[in-house]
């Protein structure tokens, strides 16, 4: 069912440019160490190289340590895009299949994930993560992935939980049930299909949300800790220099700015796609 949601979203000019943009992110992150003109921890001369402005030889210029900065985006990418999908995934699994649960596990399952839902959605979720951080120290970057993801899957359990209560009355859900599938066969082969599409908005700000909250905390300190570059911490390396080197700044922020921009754009547009069908039925 949710087939015709994609054919659409695919010519969709602007979902495009926003699937290109993310996707030639993704691929920066994969290729990196190829295509970084430098190692990311090199620093070949902190003196005479310190804080050269942009040139042919180093387009985004060099730190204080005389570290390339494109190198230490490309290398930040990966581990902080990595991070970010990774948290993603994590916290829309664990939403959809506790959403799948409160809507057909029973009362008492709707009521537990309901009530958790309903406590843990009116913390501050930047507030909750950083006390964790403070709490247990440094992190690795696998542990930030478990902690985000793991504090981000609100949402998407009430999403998928009202969406498949929206679902289940529907005469294909009937028919299956009347021809003896079981209920997680359901669940599998005609619910989850049925809500991809909302459940992808889900992901995508998701993505959104995850990408400036993982710079946040390395930027505040609390996630990827050098000589591990990440967008968060380079662009705290850069605080010190505003006024004398811009391009510490401003080229890991576009790093993120465009990537969050086009989460939200692909979101965005999914969600105008999803809501012409329903208007057309």
């Amino acid at each position: 069912m949710a087939a015709p949601t994609w054919h659409r979203l695919r010519d969709d000019r602007t979902a495009r440019t926003a699937a290109a943009v993310l996707g030639a992110a993704v691929l920066a992150a994969l290729f990196a160490p190829w295509l970084a003109p430098f190692d990311p921890t090199l620093q070949p001369d902190p003196i005479a190289l310190r804080l050269m402005p942009p040139t042919w030889q180093h387009p985004f210029g060099t730190d204080a340590f005389s570290r390339d900065v494109l190198s230490r985006v490309l290398h930040g990418a990966r581990v902080s895009l990595g991070v970010a999908v990774g948290a993603m995934l994590l916290s829309v699994t664990l939403g959809a299949a506790l959403g799948a649960l409160a809507a057909v596990g029973g009362r008492w399952a709707d009521a537990a994930v309901s009530g958790v839902v309903d406590v843990f959605i009116a913390m501050p979720r930047l507030v909750v993560v950083i006390a964790l951080v403070a709490t247990f120290g440094t992190l690795s970057p696998w542990w930030l992935v478990v902690l985000i993801g793991g504090s981000g899957w609100l949402t998407t359990a009430r999403i998928v939980r009202a969406e498949f209560r929206d679902q289940s009355p529907r005469e294909y859900v009937l028919a299956a049930r009347a021809l003896g599938a079981s209920r997680w066969r359901i669940i599998w082969q005609h619910l989850l299909p049925a809500v991809a599409p909302q459940i992808a908005v889900t992901a995508a700000l998701a993505l959104a949300t995850v990408i400036p909250l993982e710079a946040a905390l390395s930027f505040v300190g609390f996630g990827i800790q050098p000589p591990l570059a990440s967008w968060g911490n380079i662009l705290l390396d850069g605080t010190d220099y505003l006024t004398t080197a811009w391009w510490l700044v401003v080229f890991p922020v576009a790093a993120v700015t465009l990537t969050v921009g086009s989460a939200l754009v692909l979101a965005d547009r999914l969600r105008a796609v999803i809501a012409d069908e329903q208007r057309a039925r």
